[in-house]
């Protein structure tokens, strides 16, 4: 989700997502989905940090878990 959007569709509960986001500053914002670009938005300069988490929306129900791995963050 993006801004109350759908990035991508698909998994299911207990499937592996992998996630990857290419950030340039001043640029661009790429979201790649197990691979596939997904969502290109622009990206104003200044200072940014990223964050992860599970979040629910306002459709879902019930607990959520987790489980995250190979967790890397590169700087050019």
């Amino acid at each position: 989700m993006h801004g109350g959007g759908t990035i991508a569709t698909g998994a299911t509960v207990g499937t592996k997502v992998r996630v990857n986001t290419v950030h340039e500053v001043g640029n661009s914002l790429k979201v790649y989905i197990n691979g596939s670009l997904k969502q290109t938005i622009p990206s104003p300069s200044g200072s940014f940090y990223d964050k992860f988490g599970a979040y629910r929306t306002a459709s879902g129900n019930g607990p959520i878990t987790v489980e995250w791995s190979n967790v890397r963050f590169w700087q050019k």
